[in-house]
């Protein structure tokens, strides 16, 4: 049985004197948590960040028509480092970034991390008054920006600016020549894992985002959680594959296409951070493209993509995928947002590399649980098994009573990895916090055995005559439409019966459908109350959040003005 074989390998690999030993630790505040116990595990970021000198000459960043070895980028990072120490920049200060996916944002902020400062990695999707919120809230001593991202912010006067990739003169010191003529060498520096390390604003589509603080405690308890997971998946008899090598342990050349923005915890972690370990190649690109995509998996001999769903979607979908040799990829990884059971389906049968999904929140560091192989194959609904050793998760009544399995209720999570708490936000924090360190997903969701289901968000639900209707379950029934690219459940006011279900639904370039022919296909597959009332289509893709989330305030909007 599968369960046995999974706990029988997550026995043997964390075993006494083995890389993922863990202990219990009480903390500062009386919580005690599992911990990584072995000395070749760093305790922070600059001491992690080491593993990628252990293949030097080794390319790691591709950027369009430049290439960079890891030699090449520790060194730039290095040099920055210094230079924002001689700019005033000390441990525990706010460094922010704010640009499009590019090399200097990954040097950037391995020298932010490296020196003992904080890395705010700032949504640059904002609009230049948020993007000024963001840099008063934090209290940034610098911003490191692209030339679009600094329009607009001429109050932030007590900011040091520095622009990358200008295209123009520019006001604003150049990144490049900014840090030149500094020593390659790393600066000297004396902090711990307890030590804040990144502050990544919260997605949100309504009212001030918050701002999630973590310390390098946090962030490396889910690295090597997930490098543990991985470990252990290569060696299942499903032949799932590692990060960083192949079944019969030998090393394999992997890379992974970088789609997704680094300011969010899915970009900075799992494509960006986890290459760092196992000497992944990091095929970046500034904005997605399923065309572009394509040719680049067959031209850097692509293994891994780490996006969301609908991206890997866009490529089983793409009516020119037959003409790019994409027979290198070997795992089509998700997150962000669940992927539709049907999507898992056609994309084992149509594709060589096989689907996973992962689940978690900024708020834990993006640790939760990963579901990939067979598994997600006969579990397709499901986010996965708990991401071992360290992480626990219950599912509770509004009582913080814990539910057997099977009743659905709010995800909580203990882990390690779990944030500081919400930066200049005890209030908030203390919501979601309870004395023993679980932290409140706002999540409803429910386990089958080891497997967990996410069903919607806690506030998110349509409430229909007082029926409570899950948008992920009437989004997953439209999926299975063979013309659906995207779904996106609202509630939209009704004047009797409080709530009605309404639909944005994306369609095939070329087709079109009536309301009606949606809801007939939804006869007999879901309850007739669940099936849409209010059903739109558009021409272009759903708009979304940075998660890779729909923007449903933004479709309520449009919904409400048509």
């Amino acid at each position: 049985m599968m369960t046995d074989e999974y706990q029988e390998l997550l026995n043997a690999h964390t075993a006494p004197g083995e890389l993922f030993e863990y202990k219990e630790v009480t903390d500062s505040n009386g919580v005690t948590y599992r911990e990584f116990c072995n000395p070749a595990i760093p305790s922070t970021l600059r001491g992690f960040l080491d593993f990628g000198l252990l293949h030097p000459d080794k390319d790691w960043l591709v950027y369009e028509d430049e290439r960079y070895t890891y030699k090449e980028v520790f060194d730039k990072s290095a040099q920055t480092a210094n230079a924002l120490k001689a700019a005033g920049v000390e441990q525990g200060d706010r460094v922010a970034i704010c640009m499009m996916n590019n090399p200097e944002y990954i040097v950037s902020f391995m020298a932010i991390t490296g020196m003992g400062a904080v890395v705010v990695p700032l949504n640059s999707w904002w609009v230049p008054s948020e993007v000024s919120y963001g840099l008063d809230h934090c209290d940034a001593k610098v911003l490191i920006a692209d030339e679009k991202r600094l329009i607009g912010l001429e109050n932030n006067s007590d900011v040091l600016k520095l622009v990358v990739r200008p295209e123009q003169d520019s006001d604003h010191q150049e990144f490049n020549m900014f840090i030149n003529n500094y020593s390659a060498e790393w600066p000297q520096s004396d902090f711990s894992g307890d030590d804040n390390a990144t502050l990544f604003y919260t997605s949100g589509s309504t009212g001030f985002p918050k701002g999630v603080l973590s310390s390098h405690r946090n962030v490396l308890a889910t690295l090597f959680s997930w490098l543990c997971y991985s470990t252990i998946r290569s060696k299942m008899s499903d032949g799932a594959s590692a990060l960083g090598e192949n079944t019969d342990g030998t090393v394999k050349e992997i890379s992974v296409l970088h789609c997704v923005p680094l300011f969010h915890v899915t970009g900075s972690h799992s494509s960006f951070l986890m290459s760092v370990v196992v000497g992944r190649k990091i095929v970046m690109m500034k904005k997605w493209d399923a065309t572009e995509a394509l040719r680049l998996i067959e031209q850097e001999s692509i293994t891994n993509i780490t996006g969301v769903p609908t991206q890997s979607w866009e490529l089983l979908s793409h009516p020119e995928r037959e003409k790019y040799d994409i027979s290198s990829l070997e795992d089509l990884g998700g997150g962000g947002a669940a992927r539709p059971p049907e999507h898992v389906k056609q994309m084992d049968e149509q594709f060589k590399a096989k689907p996973s999904i992962g689940y978690g929140l900024s708020e834990t560091n993006a640790l939760g649980t990963l579901n990939g192989g067979a598994e997600y194959l006969e579990y397709p609904s499901s986010c996965g098994r708990i991401v071992p050793p360290l992480t626990d998760i219950n599912i509770i009544d509004e009582n913080w009573n814990i539910l057997e399995e099977g009743k659905l209720g709010e995800v909580v999570i203990k882990s390690p990895a779990n944030m500081v708490g919400f930066w200049k936000n005890q209030e908030a924090t203390a919501e979601v916090f309870n004395d023993d360190g679980w932290f409140k997903s706002g999540d409803l969701g429910y386990f089958d055995g080891p497997f967990l289901h996410i069903v919607d968000r806690v506030k998110d639900l349509v409430i229909r005559g007082g029926e409570n209707i899950s948008c992920i379950e009437v989004e997953a029934a439209i999926y299975e439409h063979k013309d659906v690219l995207e779904a996106c459940i609202i509630g939209v006011p009704d004047e009797r019966l409080g709530e009605q279900v309404g639909s944005a639904i994306h369609l095939k370039p070329g087709v079109e459908l009536k309301p009606e022919d949606i809801q007939q296909f939804l006869y007999g597959k879901i309850a007739k109350f669940k099936i849409p009332f209010d059903i739109r289509f558009y021409k272009e893709p759903l708009p979304k959040i940075a998660s890779g989330k729909f923007d449903k305030p933004q479709l309520r909007k449009l919904f409400a003005e048509n």
